[in-house]
């Protein structure tokens, strides 16, 4: 991850030599309890971030002028949480952008997201630190998106109010592993060279005269981490690799956004070693099949150069080892209402987030091309393993 955040950056630079900001931020708010039974208290979260990166002003990349040239770059977030001794401080590095959601021209409100990894002073130990079981290991992903308003502008500098959602979680590679989410309100004050309005080539999105689209297939692998149990343990099981291969096809739009299909299948070593050592009668005829998972999915990607920000949201059509599972955490069995439709829902469906770096820009629709990327795997919502993926992509015309 932060591989691909020093990417970003060097190729936004690349980009764009002369349009640069460089932004400060203070942030207050509260983290938001994810369990109801004795949730550890917490004082006001105060945050500070360095944000540093690009006013997209280049009128020949296909993407920032469709969205009307948002912002790019990393930040860089310190947050007090609010209980030093049980949650400790994070630190965060984060590739974002923000897009000019009404496109205005004075004064506009910006949709920023961002993704990257975060480190974590203080987290669970089974001694000195039970209570802290939303944050299971020092490493962990780090997500934020937020709203803000532009409430002041001079030359060189605006200031801006801002409502965050932040999110932390370490993707199911050490448990336990609740996560750790916060609600912020965001002050920030950006500076750069020019006055805004130089920045600001158009007040409304540049639409092309024909829609373009192109189609493509590829291929990918990914070697995830996942650790056996649910997300508060049972804590310190063995970490074992997930494997999966992927097949997709998809239709480029306007050679900056990227829909597509495929199918995914998946071996995780922990369902093999689960059912080998504890003899799983149910299971034991054929192990490596019941390790397996076959998914379904789609997939949406916006293309940004040499970067993508990939969703991809699936089925599972096979995953037999989810029924010992419930069997191993009986909690999901118990669930009534709301709850027990949750459940299902985890059963059935699959989230995947993550980062693309290409080797070629992939908004000039190469004929050949490869990419490396980080992702966090979920089974709906709640997470099950972290990976790298690597990947190749064919353009059919």
């Amino acid at each position: 991850m932060l591989i691909a955040t020093y990417f970003v950056f060097k190729l936004s630079a690349q980009e764009n030599k002369h349009a640069f900001f460089i932004e400060s931020e203070y942030m207050v708010g509260k983290v938001v309890p994810n369990y109801l039974n004795k949730f550890p208290p917490t004082r006001l979260q105060q945050g500070l971030a360095v944000n540093i990166g690009s006013l997209k002003t280049d009128s020949n990349s296909t993407w920032a002028k469709y969205y009307n040239f948002p912002q790019t770059g990393i930040s860089l977030f310190y947050s007090s949480i609010g209980n030093e001794k049980i949650f400790g401080d994070e630190y965060s590095i984060m590739t974002f952008v923000a897009f000019n959601i009404f496109n205005q021209k004075e004064k506009p409100i910006y949709f920023k997201l961002s993704l990257g990894a975060a480190y974590f002073t203080t987290y669970y130990d089974s001694i000195s630190n039970r209570r802290n079981v939303n944050i299971g290991s020092p490493f962990k992903w780090s997500f934020q998106a937020g709203a803000y308003k532009t409430i002041v502008e001079k030359p060189g500098m605006n200031l801006k109010l801002g409502l965050i959602f932040s999110h932390a979680s370490n993707g199911h590679t050490q448990l336990p592993n609740f996560g750790l989410n916060s609600a912020l309100l965001s002050l920030s004050a950006q500076f750069y060279k020019k006055d805004l309005t130089t920045y600001q080539l158009t007040n409304e999105v540049v639409k092309p005269e024909k829609k373009s689209k192109s189609r493509d297939i590829g291929i990918s692998y990914g070697l995830g981490l996942h650790e056996y149990g649910d997300k508060d343990g049972p804590v310190g099981g063995e970490k074992k690799l997930v494997h999966s291969t992927s097949i997709f096809t998809g239709n480029t739009i306007n050679h900056h956004f990227r829909w597509g299909l495929g199918a995914t299948y998946r071996y995780y070593d922990v369902y093999y070693y689960q059912i080998t050592s504890r003899k799983l009668t149910d299971y034991t005829n054929s192990p490596k099949k019941y390790a397996s998972n076959v998914v379904v999915h789609a997939n949406a990607e916006l293309l940004m150069g040499h970067i993508s920000m990939n969703v991809e949201i699936g089925i599972n059509v096979y995953k037999p080892f989810y029924k010992q599972y419930e069997k191993d955490f009986p909690l999901n069995k118990q669930f009534e209402g709301y709850m027990k439709f949750k459940s299902y829902f985890k059963k059935g469906f699959s989230t995947r987030l993550g980062l693309n770096l290409y080797a070629i820009n992939a908004n000039k629709l190469p004929k050949h091309n490869f990419y490396i990327g980080p992702y966090i795997k979920a089974n709906a919502g709640q997470a099950d393993f972290s990976e790298l993926s690597f990947g190749y992509i064919y353009r059919m015309n």
